[in-house]
């Protein structure tokens, strides 16, 4: 077994591809632009932010397992509440001061929206809110942190399964989620509820531990997947974003049931791809792309908050979809490097007492 936990080139790209396509979501992109095509899949690339975490916090845990035949299940949870807690709160802070905010700006308050409920989005239950009022808050960034609900309760139920799963019996638990998301979703769609939740997005994580579990326990299959073409690679890399976009823009009802199937396979497919020690498709971690890729959680939770106050300011600025969306995410960038080097990271430092 390795000693020490591989770094993968190219997931830090790959997880600031996801942010773009959230970006576009919700940019002020007008229906009769030819642009919209692209502004319809904030769902999507939420959803591969899922896969990219089931696979590494997958990684992780089974790393840990086979070198300590045991999980230590504090020391896992404190290091992604160190990731997640000290930006989340910050930003429900501001969520809670914005009406303030708002009225000494002299800006309008959006009534588009339910009130938060405080409370629930302390304790990471917002998310389920939403889902019974079928609305999201009427205020940024609330209405995109619904993820991270589903993230933190997928850490404490993936962690805990893990400690007390044998690693041979993973490949199970992998299976029943995927089942389980799919059966939710049936069963959610019945009472016309939205699908904010672990158990009808479980699916996506588990497909991101399946290229961990070959990572792990597969080598050779992994040594297949490496000898494939480089054209057959990027063959499955355009179809799916194809893929991305092209089914968002379809609106039959049975596709909401088939799409986390598709987006999934390919996306885990992806991800086998770029695990390989003979990366073809490897985007270096000097590369542009790759380094924001760092900044990826604060560009996720600043980006409404610019993009909506420019379309607020935008009665007197007059300005055009584009500039606001090139200036929002020149901002977005600006602010989420700062909020990094400035905040976050004293935090991510403290990581170490937890090793």
């Amino acid at each position: 077994m390795d000693s020490s936990k591989k770094h993968f080139h190219t997931l830090d790209a790959l997880r600031f591809f996801s942010f773009l396509i959230v970006f576009f979501h919700h940019i002020p992109v007008p229906e009769n632009s030819w642009f919209s095509v692209f502004s319809k899949s904030g769902d999507v690339g939420v959803s591969f932010f899922f896969v990219l975490s089931g696979f590494l916090i997958s990684y992780i845990l089974i790393f840990e397992k086979k070198a300590n035949k045991t999980i230590n299940l504090k020391n896992f949870l404190a290091k992604r509440i160190l990731k997640i807690w000290p930006l989340f709160y910050a930003m429900l802070l501001f969520a809670f001061l914005t009406p303030f905010i708002l009225k000494q700006l002299q800006l309008s308050f959006s009534n588009e929206g339910y009130e938060p409920n405080w409370l629930l989005s302390v304790l990471f239950l917002e998310n389920y809110n939403m889902m019974l009022t079928n609305n999201f808050p009427n205020v940024s960034p609330l209405r995109v942190m619904w993820s991270l609900c589903i993230e933190e309760h997928f850490y404490i139920i993936w962690g805990f399964l893990f400690s007390i799963i044998p690693l041979n019996k993973i490949k199970y638990l992998i299976i029943i989620s995927i089942v389980l998301a799919s059966v939710c979703r049936l069963f959610y769609s019945y009472f016309n509820l939205p699908f904010l939740d672990v158990f009808t997005n479980i699916d996506y994580f588990a497909f991101g531990a399946i290229p961990a579990y070959i990572l792990s326990f597969k080598k050779e299959q992994l040594i297949t997947i490496e000898k494939l073409s480089y054209s057959f690679k990027i063959g499955i890399c355009l179809l799916t974003i194809v893929a991305i976009f092209g089914l968002s823009n379809l609106n039959f009802e049975w596709l909401k049931f088939e799409k986390p199937i598709i987006y999934g396979i390919l996306f885990a497919t992806i991800l086998s791809f770029v695990i390989t020690e003979q990366n073809s498709l490897k985007i270096k971690d000097t590369l542009w792309i790759s380094k924001l890729g760092i900044y990826t959680y604060g560009l996720y939770l600043y980006h409404t908050i610019i993009i909506n106050l420019f379309i607020k300011l935008n009665k007197t600025l007059e300005l055009n979809w584009f500039l606001i969306s090139v200036i929002s995410f020149t901002l977005t960038v600006l602010v989420s490097f700062l909020s990094y080097h400035l905040f976050e990271k004293q935090f991510l430092k403290l990581k170490t007492y937890f090793n």
